[in-house]
């Protein structure tokens, strides 16, 4: 088939992106939909894929003023005030807590204004 060109990268970045939803513990229909959220979002891609490559977040893109690293600070803490810690334990899976970061900015990105005031009220504990 001459003149047609195929991309891999996306097939491997998207195995990759599996690979630690399924290191996460996360469920497949939770990661299929954020893949094609990921997907719908070229500065989402970009992210994750920086994140596959560097294990660590670009922070280009910013959604009501948070970043993913902001975003997976938030997440830390969630787990740290269920797993009643007060710190990220051994136990603690930082590959889930990164892409739940991401669907966190997913949900930004569809509704705004609903996931910034759930980021700015915390997380409703000890509060009146």
């Amino acid at each position: 088939m001459q003149g047609i060109l195929y991309d891999a990268s996306r097939v491997k970045v998207c195995q990759a992106f599996y690979e630690i939803c399924a290191y996460g513990e996360l469920p497949v229909e939770w990661a299929d939909e954020l893949w094609r959220d990921i997907l719908s979002q070229k500065e989402m891609y970009e992210e994750l894929v920086y994140y596959i490559e560097h294990h660590t977040f670009l922070d280009k893109m910013k959604v009501c003023g948070y970043s993913l690293s902001d975003l997976y600070v938030w997440q830390m803490n969630r787990y740290n005030l269920i797993k009643d810690t007060g710190k990220n334990s051994r136990t603690c899976n930082k590959e889930k807590m990164a892409m739940q970061a991401f669907r966190t900015m997913a949900d930004l990105l569809r509704e705004p204004e609903k996931y910034a005031k759930r980021l700015e009220y915390g997380q409703g504990t000890d509060k009146l």
